[in-house]
């Protein structure tokens, strides 16, 4: 580690479920602190604000509810200090303001979404403060973190955002202040509000540590912790305790709830390492950084429900640009392609169900052709074994879990297999006790 990485503070992002005992906040910033580090905590939504206030766009005429909603974020947010009470007033004005249209503008919602992180942030701050801690709440907006116009599934620009996030948190560090940052949203090119979708607040958190270069990132989570599956799907999961940066983003890519899609990436361009942490369970952790010889993880991730395309086009591959033909047709109708795999006379699409009637319209010009033909959509799940040298693998996967299945690919990092739906679990669990030796 070099010596200003060494220098820098350390970055701890608490999870919605870790805010509900404030006082475990405290005292691990506390610690910190007793330990001679600076500190930079950046905070999600407490647990099911962000719900509520999903609820409450989706239902824009709902008055009654929403005055519910209200009193009910106001009980989640005990002894708010002025400046968090003029964010609940901000609130009622926002719901008001949806009320009177007709369906809320994508900034419109992202400004409501915010809410929650900007309530969390300055009553995590008045709670340090109650406690003899120092701190600000930081709103990442104001703060200049800077993402794209993507509302709703916003990236953040590191380069527009180095300077002004540097410059803010640099102040408030050396008056001996911890900066509590607003996690999940930033401000977009156009100076609106942007959120960065479902668990953004990792992402955010990634991102500042990155920027101010952190020593470490932490990502406090109550209930959570790293494991080789999803203990509903694999009850004898097992916890992980180091991952290599890549196969921490292929897990989160594949679907695993812990980490943010974007998450990684930020850390890892910039040497930050990572740390998953359980609240409940402080023995519970996972480390994330470079990888490194000998180390052999293996992890498991199914993603369900999807659907599968099956097109068949006389000449298959050999019909030049037929799979760039499909992938630009389906990116003009805004469709995602969770996952493509190909034969010689097939394209085989995986699909989010909602996405099957606008990728049907999209290829319609392709399959009205004489000799095309598409089947489908078929109910499957996507199973995939992450782990680097997985493709040593290939030998051991278990004759009976593979036989039926639909589809398959593989990188030096990860194997996906495409099972019919109702078979994922049983595929899941057969992979899981052929490949990861089980602790006693």
């Amino acid at each position: 580690m070099t010596a200003s990485r060494t220098a820098g503070p350390l970055v701890v992002k608490f999870g919605g479920a870790s805010l509900a005992d404030p006082g475990r906040v405290v005292r691990a910033v506390a610690e910190a602190r007793r330990r001679g580090r600076r500190v930079v905590v950046v905070v999600s939504a407490r647990e099911r604000v962000t719900d509520l206030l999903v609820a409450a766009v989706r239902t824009p005429r709902d008055r009654a509810s929403h005055r519910r909603l209200l009193a009910e974020v106001t009980a989640l947010h005990p002894a708010l200090p002025p400046a968090g009470r003029r964010h609940l007033e901000r609130l009622g004005g926002l719901l008001r303001a949806v009320e009177r249209g007709r369906a809320p503008d994508p900034p419109l919602v992202d400004r409501v979404l915010s809410q929650g992180e900007r309530l969390a942030a300055h009553w995590i701050a008045g709670a340090l403060r109650s406690a003899g801690i120092p701190a600000t709440a930081v709103e990442a907006d104001h703060l200049g973190l800077i993402t794209d116009n993507a509302y709703g599934a916003s990236c953040i620009l590191l380069d527009r955002s180095r300077v002004p996030v540097r410059r803010g948190l640099a102040r408030l560090l050396a008056r001996g202040d911890v900066p509590v940052v607003t996690g999940f949203f930033g401000r977009s090119l156009e100076g609106r509000v942007a959120t960065l979708g479902r668990g953004g607040s990792d992402y955010s958190a990634a991102a500042l540590a990155a920027l101010v270069g952190a020593r470490r990132l932490e990502l406090v989570k109550r209930h959570v912790a790293v494991l080789s599956a999803d203990p509903a799907d694999v009850p004898e999961a097992q916890p992980i305790p180091a991952l290599s940066y890549e196969e921490a983003e292929e897990l989160a890519q594949f679907g695993a709830r812990v980490l943010h899609p974007l998450t990684i990436e930020p850390a890892r361009a910039h040497g930050v390492p990572i740390v998953v942490r359980s609240l409940d369970d402080p023995a519970v952790s996972t480390a994330i950084g470079p990888s490194r010889r000998g180390r052999r993880n293996r992890a498991f991730t199914m993603l369900r429900p999807l659907r599968l395309l099956r097109l068949r086009v006389p000449g298959g591959r050999q019909r030049p640009g037929i799979v760039s033909e499909v992938a630009e047709r389906l990116r003009k109708a805004g469709v995602n392609v969770v996952q493509l795999f190909t034969s010689s006379a097939l394209l085989c699409l995986i699909l989010e169900p909602r996405s099957v009637a606008g990728a049907l319209r999209a290829l319609a010009p392709i399959t009205g052709e004489d000799g095309v033909t598409v089947d489908g959509p078929t109910a499957v799940a996507l199973v995939t074994v992450i782990g680097d040298g997985v493709l040593g693998d290939l030998h051991r996967l278990p004759k009976a879990a593979v036989a039926g299945v639909e589809g398959f690919s593989a990188t030096p990092r990860a194997l996906s297999l495409a099972v019919a739906d109702r078979q994922g679990r049983q595929v899941v669990r057969a992979l899981h006790k052929a490949l990861v030796r089980v602790r006693a």
